[in-house]
């Protein structure tokens, strides 16, 4: 039996699902392995590997359940962007789980050479960056090749208000948008 590519691209993406949710589900088991000192880390650590997947889930189904194809690719633009966010932080609090001194290496605090803040705001800020380059170089090909008749894949400000809304909506579903706004006393 042959698939088709948007049948591929949905396996591919199901497959993600399913790795993500037992990220999350496997590193949320360990909260003594994080890098919080928070005490209510338990809290911190299942808002931020587990309440995005489920927004995920949803998001999926959605797109799948759309009868307008514009709606589809919209939506599963959104989710891949969406997930492949989830995936780089994930892996991204696994490695530094699991070695704790790179963490230590990169934040050195105040006495942070140059090259050390640089290194550290790369690390930060690489699910950002990498979700954005996977979802430009390999998913949006694929989805145009999927979605022939789509305008949406081929209108580069469209998809970076997208790609700018998937990040509020993960940063909201992560808490970043309420420590931003009333600190971490509000957390």
């Amino acid at each position: 039996m042959s698939y088709g590519l948007g049948d591929q691209l949905d396996d591919a993406f199901n497959w993600l699902v399913l790795i993500l949710s037992t990220i999350g589900g496997s590193l949320s088991q360990f909260p003594e392995l994080y890098p919080f000192t928070a005490p209510d880390a338990k809290l911190a650590i299942l808002r931020l590997m587990i309440f995005p997947v489920i927004i995920l889930i949803f998001l999926w189904l959605w797109s799948l359940l759309a009868r307008n194809v514009g709606y589809q690719v919209v939506v599963k633009s959104f989710s891949w962007i969406y997930a492949s966010l989830i995936l780089v932080t994930d892996l991204a609090i696994l490695v530094f789980s699991v070695y704790p001194t790179l963490l230590k290496a990169l934040f050195k605090g105040p006495k942070a050479a140059p090259i050390d803040v640089i290194a550290s705001g790369l690390v930060l800020f690489c699910p950002f960056y990498f979700s954005l380059l996977f979802c430009l170089f390999v998913i949006r090909p694929r989805m145009r090749e999927t979605y022939k008749d789509s305008k949406f894949l081929y209108s580069l400000p469209k998809q970076a208000l997208l790609f700018i809304t998937a990040v509020l909506l993960y940063l909201f579903a992560i808490g970043g948008i309420e420590e931003l706004i009333f600190g971490a006393e509000y957390l």
